[in-house]
């Protein structure tokens, strides 16, 4: 799995992968529907694209660019500034109105319905099976996970540890009204204590309508698997979070496919398409977006406006940290995309005026010393 491949010693990182290793426990309705997925194939789910596997040559070459070809700059010299969000920055008196604010990699607090909606929290310090080893968090979560208010649902894009984390799920279990989770990852949860009755597992295409919210899960070309002997054993996918007013895609984990421009010309357009953008190498493009990707997949699924995630949190490649953000402000500028990038914590609210800026900039300015004109070529 890629985001643990870059654990610094690959014999501790297949320890650790063997040791979290299980087999699902499925009841009878949930192996007829994965095994009648279109998505699922001789024991394994699959991509619409079958050249995406990711072969052990593949992440041996990956592995090693990790341990011997990393960027000096892959994690920030201090923590990276956030903006905390205060108890009441969310009213879900208003029934009206969509907020969003980012709590750090791909982790999503939206407010739609007056309801609290979370895409794949992570509010552990380390993003890892271990919290003693493993990529650490470059800032802090802006909020108290505690005070978090009721949520309505947690939506899940897979079963990587950056994106489906244990102990978040156990801070948050008893608040949570529903899970919603692509095919085969409902055991897991089941496992961890989340009553059976909050769970629902989707197919690609699959939706659900929870008050006057719809929610659609739709393809995404990643993989899965929490260790070396459950690959693929359950499945992936993007999603759309939408009620008559409002309308926002989240990608999830992806590499570039033609199922953009499907789900573009399905549900689109989007108020926000909060698209993958960071932890990226060439050498998993198949399943991770390249900056050029995420402005290609945006397109594709009619996006108005760019919100990259997947970034600006841990260290899951080899690239600069800020280097997602330096790269997606010059290519939306090039391609006319407007890009919105707001801190950690910040809340956005859809109707009001946004002024975008790069707060990076400064930062970098005053850490490393690079002069302003390095960000402006």
């Amino acid at each position: 799995m890629q985001n643990l491949i870059i654990v610094a010693s690959v014999l501790a990182f297949m320890m650790l992968l063997s040791s979290c290793s299980n087999t699902p426990i499925l009841d009878d309705d949930q192996i007829t529907k994965i095994v009648t997925s279109p998505q699922y194939y001789d024991g394994k789910f699959i991509n619409t694209n079958k050249d995406t596997v990711q072969s052990f040559g593949k992440m041996w070459a990956a592995t090693k660019d990790f341990l011997f070809n990393k960027s000096d700059q892959a994690t920030p010299l201090r923590p990276i500034p956030i903006k905390p969000i205060a108890k009441n920055a969310f009213d879900l008196t208003d029934k009206n109105s969509l907020l969003f604010s980012r709590l750090g990699h791909s982790s999503l607090m939206i407010q739609m319905n007056g309801k609290i909606w979370l895409t794949d929290p992570v509010f552990s310090e380390r993003t890892s099976p271990v919290q003693w080893a493993g990529p650490k968090r470059f800032h802090a979560v802006p909020l108290n996970v505690d005070e978090l208010p009721e949520i309505e649902a947690v939506i899940i894009s897979h079963n990587h540890y950056d994106h489906l984390d244990y102990g978040s799920i156990q801070k948050l279990k008893d608040k949570v009204n529903h899970f919603l989770v692509p095919l085969g990852n409902g055991q897991t949860l089941l496992d961890w204590g989340v009553a059976k009755e909050k769970i629902t597992e989707f197919d690609w295409w699959d939706s659900i309508k929870i008050d006057t919210v719809e929610i659609i899960a739709t393809p995404a070309q990643h993989f899965s698997g929490r260790g070396v002997l459950d690959r693929d054993e359950s499945l992936w996918a993007s999603w759309i979070i939408r009620n008559k007013d409002h309308s926002i895609y989240y990608s999830g984990d992806t590499g570039y496919f033609d199922g953009f421009k499907e789900i573009g010309d399905k549900y689109g357009p989007f108020d926000y398409a909060f698209m993958e953008c960071g932890a990226y190498n060439q050498l998993w493009r198949n399943i991770h977006l390249m900056p050029e990707d995420t402005i290609q997949a945006f397109k594709d699924v009619k996006g108005n406006i760019l919100v990259p995630v997947h970034n600006g949190t841990f260290d899951l490649s080899t690239h600069a940290w800020f280097d997602p953000f330096v790269q997606i402000k010059e290519l939306a500028q090039q391609h006319n995309v407007q890009l919105m990038t707001p801190l950690i914590g910040e809340v956005v609210i859809k109707q009001s005026s946004y002024s975008n800026y790069a707060w990076w900039e400064d930062f970098l300015v005053n850490e490393l010393r690079i002069p302003m004109k390095e960000f402006t070529k």
